[in-house]
């Protein structure tokens, strides 16, 4: 049978009328929101004019500049070290004095050092002596040889001239020929005994002088050991080792100081530095050559970066600075400086004056002014500082008002009506 005549089912709605009203009552309940919440964000915040500070942004050369504490030092300053350890026995001068190099500061006890200096001076004065009666011994033995060879040159000259004679005497058939062999071999004997003493003397006389050159030098080496010995004892006494103002210098009688240890400074007297700590932020920023001021007593002086010392110590770290022209009368060591470092050259910069704005808003915003008796918050964005200005990089016109003062009261509101 054919279906297709048959009834079909039908479908409800989907889109019913209770369904669409609902849904057209939430739409207006989010409309309603949306432009309560406008509202909201809309609010206003009246202030009276006495209440707030109020700041014009400009355009300028800005320069990132930083603060630093300084210290004026001498230019040249040594240091005054213990060559060896020991106990203060005695002090010769007082603090704050000037010496001449070589001036005596203290004298340290070390009875132990002492000995062991004293021991080993013995040791070598008597090595010193034993190489020198050798040499002595040999000197000795090379003059007898020679006094022997005098001797037996003495006696061959005599049997030579009796040879001489009895050879003659011999040709002429005046004497035996038993006394003439007998002359003869006596004259040979002498003659090879004296040889053989004139060859010894020449290879003794060439084996001492090798020994007496060794020993010469073996002398040598002792006497520079015992001269270091014996300023190794001297090292006792600590000298001043440069001429100049002494300083940092206070010991006590019985003080202990071990070897290389620090006990006085001495300025050269040959000007002043200026010892700086930076924040380790700026690490990387500070270089050799940069500049700085500081003012003193109405003038601003300049300094330039001499020497950058990379350890970080208490999250900074040290610079030195020297000074750019004459110095300033009446600066001394020791004097406490704010110095303003020069981080960058100057350039053309929108820039606002630094205030308290920023606490609340951390640069991110300002409340500028519109002419008409209210402020606006408008979002900025703020690049270098230096202790008077930010740099603005964004958001901000030239000759533009905002608020400067606190924003903590109003930093929620997006407009402030200004009372006067």
């Amino acid at each position: 049978m054919d279906q297709t005549g048959m009834d079909r089912k039908i479908e409800k709605k989907t889109w019913s009328q209770k369904r669409i009203l609902t849904l057209v009552g939430i739409i207006l309940v989010l409309i309603l929101s949306s432009f309560g919440l406008q509202v909201f964000n809309k609010k206003i915040y009246k202030v009276n004019t006495s209440k707030i500070s109020v700041k014009k942004a400009f355009e300028g050369d800005f320069q990132d500049v930083i603060l630093i504490d300084g210290d004026v030092e001498p230019i040249n300053l040594v240091l005054v070290n213990t060559l060896e350890g020991g106990t203060v026995e005695e002090v010769f001068i007082g603090n704050g004095v000037y010496v001449e190099k070589g001036t005596p500061l203290l004298r340290l006890s070390n009875p132990s050092a002492t000995l062991g200096y004293m021991n080993q001076e013995t040791a070598i004065i008597e090595q010193i002596n034993n190489l020198r009666s050798l040499k002595l011994s040999l000197e000795k033995d090379q003059r007898d040889l020679k006094e022997s060879l005098i001797d037996s040159e003495n006696s061959l000259a005599e049997v030579e001239r009796n040879y001489k004679v009895d050879s003659v005497l011999y040709s002429k058939n005046i004497i035996a020929r038993n006394d003439f062999v007998e002359r003869e071999e006596s004259f040979k004997y002498l003659k090879n005994k004296r040889d053989f003493m004139n060859q010894n003397v020449i290879k003794s006389s060439q084996e001492n002088l090798v020994q007496i050159g060794q020993i010469n030098t073996s002398i040598s080496l002792m006497q520079r050991n015992l001269e270091l010995i014996r300023e190794n004892i001297e090292k006792l006494l600590v000298r001043a080792p440069i001429s100049g103002m002494l300083s940092s210098f206070d010991p006590d009688i019985g003080e202990s100081y071990n070897k290389n240890q620090t006990v006085a400074k001495i300025d050269v007297q040959s000007g002043f530095k200026v010892k700086g700590l930076v924040d380790e932020y700026y690490l990387s920023t500070v270089k050799q050559g940069q500049l700085a001021n500081f003012s003193f007593n109405g003038d601003l002086i300049n300094l330039q970066v001499k020497k950058v010392f990379p350890e970080v110590k208490s999250r900074k770290f040290e610079i030195e600075l020297i000074f750019v022209n004459d110095l300033p009368k009446n600066i001394a060591i020791g004097q406490s400086l704010q110095v303003r470092l020069e981080l960058s050259k100057s350039k053309k910069s929108i820039m606002i004056p630094r205030g308290n704005y920023f606490q609340a808003s951390g640069g991110q915003y300002v409340f500028v002014l519109d002419g008409k008796g209210e402020a606006h918050k408008r979002y900025i964005k703020l690049g270098n500082q230096n202790p008077s200005y930010y740099q603005v990089l964004e958001g901000l016109n030239a000759n533009e008002e905002f608020i400067s003062s606190s924003y903590d009261d109003f930093k929620n509101y997006e407009s402030i009506k200004i009372n006067q």
